[in-house]
């Protein structure tokens, strides 16, 4: 089988961004006009936010990611990880914003963006690099698993008291895909993993003492509790989760139709442009819909990888890895809780919902990955 050069991968990697994007702002058009007329008297208000501070912002973004060279990455990394270290702390000080009890915005008047969305890509970045510059005996050792383990606990120590729980395990999850695919042997792997269960597991168990009530301790317990018919107070907490498979059942093969959701309406499904718009899109276009979208996620985490295994520099390569997977866990993570997969937490669908930091920031990092498929090309 002939190989496909790096620079085609960039390209077919590109037009599938594309493609996600387009969609998810004609998904975002229909789960928005009527919560938009409600609330601004203008059905595209949403919409023009989303270009405007999502879309506008994220092309620049691309457009400069995709042409800056290999070595200003590599010194820029540092110094972009302590700025965006530097910014998620600043969401605790009178620059934070505080929405819905949690801290993760900075609002400076003319702008509000979430920092942790700058802190994942910088840390991956900085991770690539640490490791990239690592011999293979220096990756495997004790040392390595302890500094790896010091770098999560850094990131968990300014996204948890947020808080901001699922973002840090999604950051967490793709920064060990970057680790393991450095070239670590088999053990030292098993030890990472156990000492992060352990870590994580002894964690859950403290915090169920310290405050059963803690949001995080309910969503673990209404997940595993949701089948209990009689249990009124889970029905209650599980009412997002339920108005979900609701509208995703409702879809059945084909879906209703673009704009046809009714999921969307009187607010019977919390979220419907952020959170829950895995839900509307499998009401509109039903189940063939939701398959065609986790496969084009599915297509481009396998062409990002591609370009990563082609990558002669090795920090290209698991920079590549990383960005990827970060994408990859984020969809998992959405569909998943909307699905009871996995416990319910709010997150975002990468190019998809409603949020300008997100999307800018995605489509930003969508652009380093093709300027690494160029690298081949420049050594």
């Amino acid at each position: 089988m002939k190989k496909v050069s790096s620079l085609k991968l960039g390209n077919i990697f590109l037009w599938n961004a594309a493609a996600l994007l387009i969609f998810g702002l004609l998904c975002l058009l229909s789960a928005s006009m009527i919560i938009a007329k409600t609330q601004f008297n203008d059905p595209y208000y949403y919409l023009k936010q989303q270009l405007l501070k999502g879309v506008l912002l994220g092309i620049i973004g691309f457009v400069v990611a995709m042409f800056l060279s290999p070595k200003f990455y590599k010194k820029a990394t540092p110094v972009l990880f302590i700025i965006s270290l530097v910014l998620t702390i600043l969401v605790f000080t009178p620059l934070g914003l505080e929405l819905n009890g949690a801290r993760r915005w900075i609002d400076v008047g003319f702008l509000t963006f979430q920092p942790n969305e700058i802190f994942k890509i910088a840390f991956l970045m900085y991770l690539s690099l640490w490791l990239s510059q690592k011999t293979s005996t220096q990756k495997n050792s004790l040392g390595t698993v302890i500094a790896f383990l010091f770098f999560l606990t850094v990131a968990a120590g300014v996204m948890l008291p947020q808080p901001a729980t699922s973002s840090f395990l999604i950051l967490a999850a793709a920064a060990c895909i970057v680790y393991f695919l450095s070239g670590i042997k088999i053990r030292y792997i098993l030890i990472t993993i156990l000492i992060v269960g352990l870590i994580l597991g002894s964690g859950f168990v403290v915090l169920k003492k310290i405050d059963p009530n803690d949001y995080r301790v309910q969503r673990l317990s209404n997940f595993l509790s949701f089948n209990q018919e009689d249990d009124n107070k889970n029905k209650e907490a599980n009412y997002q989760l339920n108005q979900s498979l609701i509208a995703i059942g409702s879809g059945g093969l084909t879906g209703v139709g673009f704009g046809n959701a009714v999921s969307k309406y009187n607010n019977s499904l919390p979220e419907p442009i952020g959170d829950s718009i895995f839900a509307v899109i499998a009401q509109e276009f039903g189940f063939i819909g939701g398959v065609v979208i986790i496969i084009l996620y599915l297509s481009l985490f396998l062409l990002g990888i591609r370009i990563g295994r082609q990558c002669p520099d090795q920090f290209g390569k698991l920079l590549s890895y990383g960005i990827v997977s970060l994408i990859l866990i984020q969809v998992f993570v959405h569909i998943g809780a909307l699905t009871k997969i996995i416990p319910f937490t709010g997150q975002p669908l990468p190019l998809i919902s409603y949020g300008g930091t997100n999307l800018a920031i995605t489509l930003t990092s969508l652009g380093i990955v093709v300027n690494i498929s160029k690298w081949g090309s420049s050594y």
